[in-house]
């Protein structure tokens, strides 16, 4: 007997088990794996000197459960590191550290009234951004809630614009996530003040999830940066140490915002979550005050800006068409191609299927929003596949080689 609703297969864990298949049959490395964006080297040293040396200390406080446990320098830290907001004095807002940053999206829903009726407002369901992990769109699903997806185009360079947001309902939470994965443009001043005034209006709690954040080359304004200045605002950031510091299997981030939202997130996470591992959080508090950690998230910077400065040539030399400018994070958004090796393509799913058994080059295909009553199709690579090693560039300009795309 099953309870849960049929659901979809998360985008990323379906390109990973393929590419997992693939290399048990043909060998670790044989595919070229330009696909997922998860970082390809290793947390600094420092951080990982002190998160081991808190690993082999002998005090039983490091290897209890941490609950909520924190402290506001290392939280205060590691926003500023992150987004360059500078939340010290601000006595108005709250912050929360959070263990397995991507799951803990889930509990927002419930912190905002999740199958609740007897709520102080008439705001009902979810919007969102719908990113490569729909979280909004899983939770609300497991929770049968409403939500639907907030528009974003490609002719508009995917801003996120008020007159776009569906019109239904009033929702509870929006969330957003920007930089937006898989576009990498970031958001402006002036599109947060738009969205903010719109929540206030309403009485809708607004949530980004920054996580690429910290990689952000240029163009892109933190929601925090703005939020901060509006007391009536209910909203909510996260930021994650996963790209920041390519620490993607330590699963920590952190969580700031107004009081009262931040509270309620807090009080469902403390009931229900035994908080992060001891070692990591006070390791990480150490190297959050040392001299090399704005040196290191600088060159993570720098590393993928020069990553996409080498691959997006190589790609539009095969006449891939960006979809937007590479401006924020480590993406890259192509429209997809409508022929493939005399090939007519049909949808962004196809197209990655057919360059999989073409050359086993393993992209994230992507359904945007509908326009003139047909879906938006791309395709995403990412520069986590590293372009500053001349053999991987080798073997990527060789195997494009073999492929001939139109967009006819």
């Amino acid at each position: 007997m099953k309870y849960l609703p049929e659901s979809w297969e998360n985008l990323f864990q379906r390109m990973k088990r393929l590419i997992r298949h693939y290399e048990e049959v043909n060998g670790k490395g044989s595919s070229i794996n330009i696909a997922v964006g998860e970082p390809d080297t290793n947390p600094p040293e420092l951080l990982r000197k002190f998160v081991a040396e808190e690993v082999m200390r002998d005090d039983n406080a490091n290897h209890t459960y941490w609950d909520n446990r924190t402290t506001w320098e290392l939280n205060e830290n590691l926003i500023e590191i992150t987004s360059g907001v500078d939340i010290r004095g601000e006595e108005h807002l709250a912050t929360l550290l959070l263990p397995w940053e991507k799951s803990m999206i889930g509990l927002l829903l419930i912190a905002c009234g999740a199958n609740r009726n007897d709520l102080p407002v008439d705001n009902v369901g979810y919007i969102r951004t719908a990113p490569s992990y729909d979280l909004v769109g899983t939770w609300s699903e497991y929770l049968w809630e409403e939500s639907d997806i907030w528009s974003i185009y490609s002719h508009e360079n995917f801003r996120l614009k008020v007159e776009n947001l569906p019109q239904w309902k009033k929702p509870r939470m929006i969330m957003t996530v920007k930089p937006w994965n898989p576009t990498p443009v970031g958001a402006s001043k002036e599109e947060w003040e738009e969205i903010i005034k719109y929540c206030i209006k309403n009485k809708i709690r607004l949530v980004n999830d920054g996580a690429y954040t910290g990689v952000v080359h240029k163009n892109h304004v933190p929601l925090s940066a703005v939020a901060k200045d509006y007391k009536e605002l209910e909203w909510i950031e996260l930021f994650s140490i996963s790209k920041t510091f390519s620490a993607c299997g330590w699963r920590l981030g952190v969580a700031v915002g107004s009081k009262d939202f931040i509270a309620e997130f807090t009080k469902i996470k403390g009931n229900s979550d035994s908080g992060g591992f001891g070692p990591l959080i006070v390791g990480l508090a150490k190297y959050l005050k040392t001299d090399d950690v704005r040196k290191e998230a600088r060159l993570a910077q720098e590393m993928y800006k020069k990553r996409l400065d080498i691959l997006v040539p190589i790609f539009e030399w095969a006449w891939f068409k960006l979809a937007c400018p590479c401006d924020a994070g480590f993406f890259m958004l192509f429209h997809c191609p409508t022929m493939l090796n005399g090939e007519k393509i049909e949808t962004s799913e196809q197209f990655n299927q057919k360059m999989i058994e073409a050359i086993w080059l393993v992209g994230v295909p992507f359904v945007g929003s509908e326009i003139s009553w047909k879906k938006e199709q791309f395709i995403r690579y990412s520069a986590c596949y590293n372009a500053l090693d001349e053999e991987k560039v080798k073997i990527l300009r060789e195997a494009l080689k073999k492929i001939n795309i139109s967009y006819s």
